[in-house]
């Protein structure tokens, strides 16, 4: 058998062909740098203001504590990898072994903000609704265990499928320097999980920022005629709506950075040239701009939240 052999402007040509045109590479590199910086960044300094200020310390920022560590480790493990992936023209150069970790870690972890989402919604339904009596049932001991079982059902749901598809299959369907979960062209998975892992979370989080909503306005107008005293009236109507306006910002963020992507990933299940590869990167790297903006939400929420930044900061600075 006689072997040949590439000429070296050839392989020059190969080799090219693996990144990006310029006139891409340049922008998607400025672009994803900047998204792993601030996701980084900011979840960081939201981290750091929760351990160094006591006051910070409270079961429901606790849960924000928890998403902004999610998010911390979307920006530390899947988007510095994946950019890799993304600025080689989607060559992955990291074997297949690796492939399955990452897969494996990053859906989990896009799922766990999901849920965590569900979890802060919870609890604020839970504080409108047993007002006096939230401190002594939401203890921290119970924070912890919705935090732990989130957990579970997020490395459980696609854990088992991601590791071991192709093996019950009898083959892979991902090709030579490729990386993508096995499952991905099969319709019916796809759809359930999909369903399991967005609209009825999505679904949940509506219903549940929908009735914080309606027990704060049912609790002004009772509050309403048991004061005249404008003053403290005025003050937790504004602590109130401040805490469903920020909720609801998080399932805004959530609905556009997720519903493309999961909408996209259905289609694609079905018809797999419906979809233009290059846009559907894009909705991919759109699905991780959520955990850059996170940490501008927790601000915007929290005073606190904000001034520890802003320490931090021009700590920084200086």
């Amino acid at each position: 058998m006689s072997s040949t052999s590439l000429s070296p402007a050839t392989e020059a040509e190969e080799e090219e062909s693996t990144l990006l045109p310029l006139n891409a590479l340049i922008p998607a590199i400025i672009c994803i740098t900047g998204m792993i910086i601030v996701a980084v960044g900011g979840n960081m300094l939201i981290i750091i203001s929760y351990i160094r200020d006591k006051q910070l310390q409270t079961v429901h920022n606790m849960y924000l504590l928890n998403l902004a560590v999610t998010d911390l480790l979307l920006g530390c493990i899947s988007m510095p990898f994946y950019a890799v992936y993304t600025i080689t023209n989607w060559h992955w150069p990291f074997g297949t072994g690796f492939c399955k970790f990452f897969m494996f870690v990053d859906f989990a972890l896009c799922l766990e903000s999901v849920l965590l989402i569900i979890v802060i919604s919870l609890d604020r339904l839970i504080l409108v609704t047993k007002g006096a009596a939230y401190v002594s049932e939401e203890t921290f001991k119970v924070g912890h265990i919705k935090v732990g079982l989130s957990w579970l059902l997020a490395l459980s749901l696609y854990g088992p499928a991601i590791i071991g598809w192709d093996y019950w299959a009898g083959e892979s369907t991902v090709g030579p320097g490729d990386c993508d979960v096995e499952f991905a062209y099969n319709s019916e998975f796809t759809l359930a999980t999909s369903l399991i892992e967005f609209a009825v979370p999505f679904l949940s989080i509506s219903v549940l920022n929908t009735l914080i909503y309606i027990k704060i306005r049912k609790r002004t107008k009772i509050f309403a005629k048991k004061t005249n005293s404008l003053d403290i009236h005025t003050t937790t109507i504004r602590k109130d709506m401040k805490a469903a306006k920020a909720l609801a910002l998080l399932v805004l963020a959530l609905a556009v950075c997720w519903a493309p992507y999961t909408i996209s990933t259905i289609i694609i299940a079905f018809c797999d040239s419906c979809i233009n590869s290059d846009v559907y990167e894009v909705l991919n790297w759109l699905l991780w701009f959520k955990s850059c903006i996170n940490p501008f939400l927790y601000a915007l929420n929290s005073a606190r939240f904000a001034h520890n930044i802003k320490k931090l900061l021009a700590c920084t600075r200086r």
